[in-house]
């Protein structure tokens, strides 16, 4: 019995000390002044509008396009891709092929890296990248036993998943599909029609092509096998943005187009289409979807680009050449333009 009525003291004598500390730091210490360095940051919710970059187009020039962050700009001029900086306004970089010149390139959606084919007269392409910023080349393999002056009409791949896919031309009617797995191997997919469109998806190893009359294939690059995108109406392809939604278009009897549907290419998402109709009925080449999920109808007459979710109209001057998820580019008076919106 005396030893626990010791420890109850103990702990009573515990809880009194540690209430009184407490209380001390609580009505004393704390309601003093003490001197207290801190550092204040102004946030403003303003956004600074860009000034408009630009950079003479020379004559003999063509492919212009612009990078993602709208830094740089290039186009391909005898067989090699010429790389402007717009920030700094300086000439960058300069192309070149080995073996051969250069007769396709696009940047990446997400980074300032090209890539780009290599096609000469014996029947080889080469594709490569090569990262503006640091100078590193990266070489894929060759791409060879296709017919003479055989050339690169696209190029898609995802940064996510590391898959290429190159369409190449081998005669004046018929492409074939080559891709380049995660790990570089190369592999031959398909034979098919040279005017049919193909769009990667972002998420998963899928190539979205035409195959023509109003129908829309799959390629499972995993499965290694194709299906049909089921639609009720005839719809072509139009693009794939970044979640994988798959945009396509209704075409009226004159062939123009006058609905985008859209859905979600997974698993877990439903076969559910959605509508975005058209005010104006347009050309499948004037309807653009940007990997931020932008879609824009190009109205070249009255040079204006339509926000086809919000209705949101931004003007350009001269021609249009292309837009990205913060930029139009068009070329005026001789001069590349890139304008923010």
């Amino acid at each position: 019995m005396k030893i626990l009525k010791r420890v109850y003291k103990w702990i009573i004598l515990s809880v009194v000390l540690q209430i009184a500390v407490l209380a001390y730091f609580n009505y004393d210490y704390l309601l003093k002044e003490h001197e207290i360095k801190a550092t204040s940051y102004e946030v403003s919710d303003e956004v600074q509008e860009n000034e408009k970059k630009s950079v003479k187009i020379e004559d003999g020039t063509s492919l212009h396009k612009v990078s993602y962050d709208g830094n740089h700009a290039a186009w391909l001029l005898s067989g090699k891709i010429h790389v402007y900086d717009l920030k700094n306004k300086k000439s960058e970089d300069i192309i070149e092929g080995s073996n051969g010149d250069i007769n396709y390139y696009k940047w990446l959606p997400d980074r300032n890296i090209i890539i780009y084919s290599v096609s000469n007269a014996a029947g080889k392409i080469n594709v490569l990248t090569k990262d503006i910023e640091t100078g590193t080349i990266h070489d894929y393999p060759v791409i060879s036993g296709l017919a003479k002056n055989s050339e690169v009409k696209d190029i898609e791949l995802s940064p996510l998943t590391n898959v290429v896919y190159v369409k190449v031309q081998t005669s004046s009617t018929r492409a074939r599909i080559y891709k380049y797995d995660i790990m570089d191997n190369l592999s031959y997919i398909m034979i098919f029609d040279s005017s049919s469109t193909i769009k990667e998806a972002n998420l998963s190893d899928k190539l979205f092509y035409d195959e023509g009359n109003g129908r829309i294939m799959v390629w499972d690059g995993k499965r290694k096998s194709k299906s049909r995108i089921s639609t009720e109406d005839k719809v072509f392809l139009i693009g794939v943005d970044a979640e994988d939604n798959l945009y396509v278009g209704n075409k009226d009897s004159g062939g123009k187009i006058t609905k985008l549907l859209y859905s979600k290419q997974d698993k877990e998402s439903d076969d559910k289409w959605y509508e975005i109709n058209l005010k104006t009925p347009c050309d499948k080449n004037h309807l653009f979807v940007t990997k931020g999920g932008g879609v824009y109808m190009i109205d070249k007459v009255n040079k204006v680009v339509i926000n086809l979710k919000n209705s949101v109209e931004t003007k350009y001057e001269g021609e249009f050449i292309e837009i990205l998820d913060n930029y139009i580019v068009y070329s005026d008076n001789n001069k590349l333009m890139v304008d923010s919106f």
